[in-house]
């Protein structure tokens, strides 16, 4: 497997709904890109305590702070998609 592959299979188990992940992808994942994909992709509010509790079943702690970072800034690009306007 190529660098990509991990992180593109991570993203997809996310897109997928209601993900369950393995240890290593709560290991090597990219917190504010999971965040900046959530909502973009759910829009609604973070998932991040449904995928801390998967991933403190293998005594990784989430690092809430870049994943909420990174839905902060999807939630904004959302709101500018949906709203049609062009970014300042």
């Amino acid at each position: 497997m190529n660098r990509w592959t991990d992180p593109l299979l991570l993203a997809c188990a996310l897109l997928s709904g209601c993900a369950s992940f393995t240890e290593q992808e709560c290991r090597i994942a990219n917190w504010y890109y999971l965040g900046e994909q959530d909502a973009l992709t759910h829009g609604l509010r973070p998932q991040i305590n449904q995928i801390a509790h998967q991933c403190q079943k293998f005594g990784v702690q989430v690092p809430e702070n870049q994943y909420m970072a990174g839905w902060d800034a999807g939630n904004r690009e959302r709101a500018v998609r949906l709203s049609g306007s062009a970014r300042p």
